[in-house]
């Protein structure tokens, strides 16, 4: 992939486009689409993983298994160039919040997310480097 200015003006703007329409599925708990999206990257979460789309299904089916409904927040996205020739790799910043009813901070986190040339995100890994206690 070939990197300047422009080349990474447009990853910045749709790898941040993949990312918030993500972030928009996972606080709607939509599991079809997060499949239609990610099913086929390579997902990894602290506590589980997939690489297939059946595999997703059931990740994201026991990650938003709960009624309480959430909302994530992204920051501090940087895109750069992939390791791999033709990917981009973007990292970025969450907090979710929980909405029981009024605003809890829960999380705070990062995403890496690779993506291919033509926008498909390869893998996405969430970590998580604070979580509330129960």
């Amino acid at each position: 992939m070939t990197a300047g200015p422009a080349a990474e003006a447009l990853a910045r703007h749709r790898i941040a486009n993949l990312l918030h329409t993500y972030v928009e599925i996972a606080d709607r708990k939509d599991v079809d689409a997060a499949v239609e999206l990610l099913g086929t990257a390579r997902i990894v979460f602290p506590a589980d993983a997939s690489d297939e789309p059946a595999a997703a299904r059931r990740l994201f089916g026991r990650l938003w298994s709960s009624p309480v409904r959430h909302r994530h927040d992204v920051s501090t996205l940087v895109v750069v160039a992939g390791e791999e020739p033709g990917t981009w790799t973007a990292r970025a910043h969450y907090t979710r919040w929980v909405l029981d009813p009024a605003p809890v901070l829960h999380t705070l986190g990062e995403y890496t997310l690779v993506v291919a040339a033509d926008w498909r995100a390869l893998a996405l890994t969430v970590t998580r480097t604070w979580t509330a206690a129960p």
